[in-house]
């Protein structure tokens, strides 16, 4: 049985004994959707239903459909299959935390299931950026320059052995015991305590009181911490991109009771802030990749054009980021005048 928890070196130990579901796991995974990856548009929600109705149908529909693309990864789907996976467990894992109020601290625990199981996509997933993003690039536009091409084979056999590992993974029995692992968690999760003051517990609050108050709170959290986030450290810079992410398929989630123009907006800025960090946080990941290949090659004696074409490709990955940033500032200042 392939254990991807070794693969990680992960301290969370991941125990997977093959069972059947239990009966309302069952009814999770009976309720499947023919919507792309992570698409809770099927959830039909209204100002009617209370948070507790919302929050499972939305988690249900999205569970569906990350187990058909873990189904069409298994089949042979390929990259954009990973892909999706990786968004799927990203969106799932961002609701999870948003309706921790609703689901209690469970929500954690099954959220942290979902990481193990993105960390050990995401080997796969940085290779084929590198690859695709930085290497193929610079192998379309110096052709003729030393080692460019003998470094491209090298790292598309690197990456074709992560895909190997992952499908070797999602075709085994351990793969169909942590999908089933994960739905009857998603089904057992605990109902929130009341809140104090008299307040109905979240669950039994109205769902569009839930989404405000939720988002509201967020929102006001990510907006302090993102303050001058230009002079933030790169680490910092990725935490608000990450949270930047969830903050953005909570809005999308819970859309239609959130408001249709002003929550448009809001998903708009999100995006757009992510995707400007994210560039950034591709840059610097490809480039360490490169001079963890040059550092490699360095130390075994490696031949001169080896090294040479490690740095270009770390070169090709350095520029000035000022401009970039300045601009995820100027959406974040735009979020906050939304916010208001």
């Amino acid at each position: 049985m392939f254990d991807f928890a070794r693969e990680l070196g992960s301290a969370v130990p991941l125990t997977l004994t093959l069972r059947p579901p239990g009966e309302r796991g069952l009814r999770l995974l009976s309720a499947r959707t023919d919507r792309p990856a992570g698409d809770h548009r099927s959830v039909d929600i209204h100002h009617a239903m209370t948070a507790r109705e919302a929050a499972d149908g939305i988690c249900r529909s999205c569970t569906a459909a990350l187990l058909d693309n873990l189904t069409q990864l298994s089949s042979g789907g390929g990259r954009d299959a990973l892909h999706r996976t990786r968004i799927g467990i990203r969106r799932l894992r961002a609701l999870l935390w948003f309706l921790k109020p609703v689901f209690g601290t469970q929500a954690a625990i099954l959220s942290g299931r979902l990481r193990s199981l993105a960390q050990f996509l995401g080997g796969a997933r940085e290779l084929d950026v590198f690859c695709d993003q930085l290497l193929a690039p610079l192998r379309r536009d110096d052709p003729d320059a030393p080692g460019v091409e003998a470094l491209f084979e090298v790292f598309d056999r690197r990456r074709q052995e992560e895909h190997e590992k992952v499908m070797a993974f999602v075709r085994s029995p351990a793969m169909l015991d942590f999908s089933l692992d994960i739905v009857d968690g998603l089904a057992t999760l605990s109902v929130s305590e009341p809140d104090a003051a008299g307040h109905p517990p979240w669950g039994e609050r109205t769902v569009a009181g839930f989404a405000r108050a939720r988002l509201h709170g967020r929102l006001r959290a990510f907006l302090k911490e993102s303050r001058h986030l230009q002079h933030c450290a790169p680490d910092r810079q990725h935490r608000i991109r990450v949270k930047a992410k969830k903050l953005r398929y909570a809005a999308e989630a819970f859309h239609p009771v959130l408001g249709g123009k002003r929550g448009r907006q809001l998903t708009a800025r999100l995006v757009q802030l992510q995707d400007l960090l994210g560039e950034l946080n591709d840059a610097r990941v490809n480039r360490a990749i490169a001079l963890a290949y040059a550092r490699e090659r360095a130390g075994d004696g490696g031949n001169e054009a080896a090294l040479f074409a490690a740095g270009l490709a770390a070169a090709t990955c350095s520029f000035e980021p000022t401009a970039m940033l300045d601009r995820a500032a100027e959406a974040r200042d735009e979020l906050a005048a939304l916010a208001r």
